[in-house]
């Protein structure tokens, strides 16, 4: 069976290696990201036959408005989403929690959990109503620290 997979935080990383790892297994696979040049370059890197099978997007989920519109914006043949990768992520700041700036905590959580429900939430209706669907979510050792 062929999956459409979106995958976000495509451009390095994790995210990209997912990207690819599904590819190359023959799904397609919508690649969200906020650096257009890396989204580019990945898919100048594919086969043809993978490259015709991805879809680029800039998109940063922490605008919620662009991940509200994402689903009803997405071209028919890669709209029925069967697989969400939640992928983007960052971590800030080693200091100790007493020290740290609250502007990185507030970045952090913006991205990292926000991000991650309104994405969640803007593509699960259409895996509810198809009754078919999985969503992933990547975390990091940085979630244990401090």
């Amino acid at each position: 069976m062929e999956h459409t997979v979106l995958v976000t935080g495509a451009t390095a990383g994790f995210g990209e290696a997912t990207a690819r790892r599904f590819l190359a297994h023959g799904h397609k696979v919508i690649a969200l990201g906020r650096r257009v040049e890396r989204l580019e370059a990945l898919k100048a890197s594919l086969p043809a036959d993978q490259a015709k099978k991805l879809l680029t997007l800039m998109l940063d989920v922490c605008d919620s408005d662009q991940v509200d519109q994402l689903a009803s914006t997405l071209p028919a043949e890669f709209s029925n989403v069967t697989v969400l990768v939640n992928n983007a992520g960052l971590a800030l700041g080693l200091e100790p929690a007493h020290q740290a700036f609250l502007s990185d905590w507030d970045r952090m959580i913006e991205t990292n959990i926000k991000g991650l429900v309104h994405m969640t939430r803007a593509i699960l209706p259409g895996m509810v109503e198809r009754q078919c669907g999985h969503v992933i979510n990547i975390g990091s050792v940085a979630a244990n620290y401090p």
